[in-house]
């Protein structure tokens, strides 16, 4: 099965914004509790600065709204498509608090986050939690890989191995077996799980960008299969991130 990707997820962003600048459904505007008729979708199509990842990267929000008058005709040649560089052009007025993430029709394959060790470590405040929930634990044959994976998240075999026991994980020997690591990677996926269901704070980053990106580029609406909804929280799991094979390590938040 072909992984349905980036393109498809840029072409469902210029689509909803065309849909809302028709006009043509009032229920998304009532969503959005806007005057249709003065306010435009803008497609976010350039990176911003994060203030936990440090550097500029793809915002949450697809898609926010912006106030002022495009004229008719002008929408009408555009095929009613705006972004980020119509603001300027049309002296356009951002709306904070109306950011919008756009998910492609029919699928489960996105990522809601992916965290690399630095900015894991910011937010849960543990580099050996993230290497736990990244180890491998599946073949006896793989467990030798797991010294890198420890490496690769800024951590040692002895502080990793203390951080699980202090956690209450029975590690005899200091032996990281098959069992061992299983357990280790249970108790690091269901922390994770536990931090982000029950901490505002970093739920609001996970899922709206809140304290990572200025107004208008965090999400307060999402558009999924059809329906807009002002509810941003998806059910999750934590998972490893495809680039563990090759020294890449990451932690990637997806839809259950």
């Amino acid at each position: 099965m072909t992984n349905r990707g980036t393109a498809e997820g840029t072409e469902e962003e210029i689509n909803f914004v065309k849909l809302l600048n028709k006009k043509e459904d009032a229920k998304l505007w009532e969503t959005l509790n806007l005057d249709s008729k003065t306010h435009y979708a803008i497609h976010v199509i350039y990176h911003k600065f994060g203030k936990i990842n440090q550097k500029k990267v793809k915002p949450k929000a697809d898609v926010y709204i912006a106030e002022g008058l495009v004229p008719q005709d002008i929408l009408e040649e555009n095929d009613y498509y705006l972004n980020e560089d119509d603001i300027e052009t049309f002296n356009l007025v951002p709306i904070d608090g109306t950011g919008i993430s756009v998910k492609l029709q029919n699928s489960k394959r996105y990522q809601i986050t992916k965290l690399h060790p630095n900015t894991f470590n910011k937010i849960f405040g543990s580099y050996e939690l993230g290497a736990g929930a990244s180890i491998y634990c599946r073949k006896e044959k793989d467990l030798i890989k797991n010294d890198a994976v420890i490496e690769g998240w800024y951590s040692n075999t002895k502080s990793f191995i203390d951080f699980f026991k202090q956690a209450g994980i029975d590690i005899k020997d200091n032996i990281i077996d098959l069992e061992t690591a299983n357990e280790i990677k249970k108790y690091s996926n269901l922390k994770i799980e536990e931090i982000i269901t029950n901490n505002k704070e970093i739920s609001d980053f996970m899922f709206n960008g809140i304290g990572n990106f200025e107004e208008p580029f965090t999400v307060h609406y999402l558009y999924e299969n059809g329906e807009l909804k002002d509810d941003c929280f998806i059910p999750f799991k934590p998972t490893t991130g495809s680039g563990r094979s090759k020294g890449t390590f990451t932690i990637v938040i997806k839809p259950k």
